[in-house]
């Protein structure tokens, strides 16, 4: 029976991705898509049978195989402008990325305890990936055109600008730090366990610094900017969600860390809309133009606390639902998708049931019992 689900997978994925090939990418129409998608679910099943005894072989494939078409529509792009070939390389690196690195990452996560993989893992990464990547590229293409960003940016005051990234990397590091507490008995220790991932916040915000200082400045375009950032942000974007949702599995038996990363995501969109109305602010009779920036604060710090004190999950849920609702006044609810997400991730926070961690030196303890790699309930 397991077998048989290994294989159906891998139809689906070859059918899919060998249909885009053959209608889109070469070019054959409604034939070239059935013609393609054919050939290569077939393909694949001819391929995954007889690998059935050996998981480690059959994991590679299978990620390979998922991985191909994010990959196909990265490289053929507008950002890129290669066309077929940027399509087919663009696939073939991200199969290699996938069937190497990210295995490697995955198995030994789950060894660990710190991921879960899911009924029909497979298929929910191929989906999850491909449609992200997808809308990420579009959404990305759609913002570069719909807003002046290069005038907005030269007017908006650099300090501003920059203080802004400052504490959305600080605020990344207390959650680092938050985080690594759960392992240690002092803050001090749970800070030097944090220093890798907070160097690489650190990084990230003295890159943006210098990139905001450049568009400010006048010395670096917006589309320029976008045409470097845009293929490699729209393929991390698209891999987000299907690739951080078995990490948030495993995290939330002891921390509402589902609720609070969609909370998070609501109080980015809700900021996005408050910093875009930031020119305006200083503008007599602005109003509730301020309600954007304060609301999306508000809920990043109710996330952020809901993952650092547990036990007061429904206080803070509670409190997630109040300013998700409140982001609809003065902030359009951060674009509708923001106050929607926001309310779903404080249900999340405040309903959440999971184990309280119980130590005998701390009130973090050490890391659960890893699971069990290749599970038949937790594999696809």
């Amino acid at each position: 029976m397991r077998k048989m689900g290994e294989i159906v997978q891998m139809v689906i994925v070859g059918a899919l991705t060998g249909a885009f090939i053959g209608g889109i990418v070469i070019g054959g129409g409604m034939d070239g898509a059935l013609w393609g998608g054919l050939a290569l679910a077939v393909g694949l099943a001819l391929i995954v049978w007889p690998l059935q005894d050996r998981p480690s072989v059959l994991s590679r494939i299978k990620y390979g195989t998922v991985a191909f078409l994010p990959g196909v529509f990265v490289g053929g792009s507008q950002w890129v402008s290669l066309g077929a070939i940027g399509a087919v390389a663009g696939g073939m690196a991200s199969s290699v990325l996938f069937a190497i690195l990210f295995h490697n990452m995955i198995v030994r996560h789950e060894e660990q305890g710190r991921y879960v993989r899911t009924l029909l893992h497979y298929l929910w990464m191929f989906f999850g990936g491909s449609v992200g990547t997808f809308l990420a590229l579009n959404a990305i293409g759609v913002a570069e055109r719909s807003f002046p960003w290069q005038s907005w940016v030269q007017s908006a005051p650099l300090v501003v600008l920059m203080a802004i990234i400052i504490a959305l990397a600080l605020g990344g590091c207390v959650v680092c730090a938050s985080w690594h507490k759960r392992r240690t008995e002092t803050w001090r220790q749970a800070w030097a366990a944090a220093r890798r991932g907070g160097a690489v916040l650190l990084l990230a915000a003295g890159v943006s610094v210098v990139v905001v200082s450049l568009l400010h400045f006048g010395f670096l375009s917006v589309h320029t900017a976008v045409r470097w950032i845009g293929p490699l942000g729209s393929y991390a974007l698209g891999w987000g969600v299907p690739c951080s949702f078995g990490y948030l599995l495993a995290a939330n038996r002891y921390r509402p860390v589902l609720g609070s990363a969609l909370a998070i995501a609501g109080a980015v969109f809700v900021l996005i809309v408050g910093i875009s109305v930031f020119p305006m602010l200083l503008l007599p009779g602005s109003g509730l133009m301020w309600a954007g920036l304060v609301t999306g604060l508000v809920m990043m710090v109710l996330a952020v606390l809901s993952i650092i004190k547990p036990d007061s999950h429904v206080v803070l849920g509670s409190f997630l639902i109040l300013t998700s609702i409140l982001s609809f006044i003065g902030a359009a609810g951060g674009l509708i998708i923001g106050g929607v997400i926001g309310l779903l991730g404080g249900a999340l926070v405040a309903g959440w049931n999971g184990q309280k961690e119980q130590s005998a030196d701390s009130d973090y303890p050490s890391s659960p019992p890893p699971l069990p790699p290749h599970s038949p309930t937790m594999t696809g």
